[in-house]
């Protein structure tokens, strides 16, 4: 899958100021910086594929959103996964495809380990390059 989807997604996150009002600028790709400051977010490609479609190649991208919050930030957790479903709310516009639109496939449901809370929430990826 393309770099440039991955970069799009991350530009669309920083660049939504209720998420950032939340999570600052702790957005990471794939695993959290160690020792990282709560809350943050963690997004990641579970599943790519791709495939010929009507003269051009159909990409289909499964992503998980993973928030992470302190024992006292449980009631930020759907704010901020609000906020991310309202980034993605209109199609990223990607360098080489006409257009990549994210839908939410799974909302998710708060869960308390290790002294913190968290929630992961899925989403499928569709782009079709140009």
């Amino acid at each position: 899958m393309s770099q440039a989807i991955l970069n799009a997604i991350k530009a669309r996150l920083a660049a939504t100021t209720t998420l950032t009002a939340i999570v600052g600028s702790r957005i990471y790709l794939d695993v959290g910086a160690a020792n990282a400051a709560l809350p943050l977010l963690v997004y990641r490609a579970t599943e790519t594929r791709t495939e010929p479609m009507f003269g051009a190649v159909k990409h289909t991208m499964q992503l998980e959103f993973q928030f992470f919050f302190s024992n006292s930030g449980v009631d930020d957790l759907h704010a901020a996964a609000q906020a991310v479903a309202t980034a993605f709310s209109t199609s990223l516009t990607v360098t080489g495809f006409d257009r990549a639109v994210l839908v939410r496939s799974a909302a998710g449901v708060p869960s308390f380990s290790d002294d913190s809370w968290s929630m992961t929430e899925a989403y499928r990826l569709t782009a079709f390059d140009i």
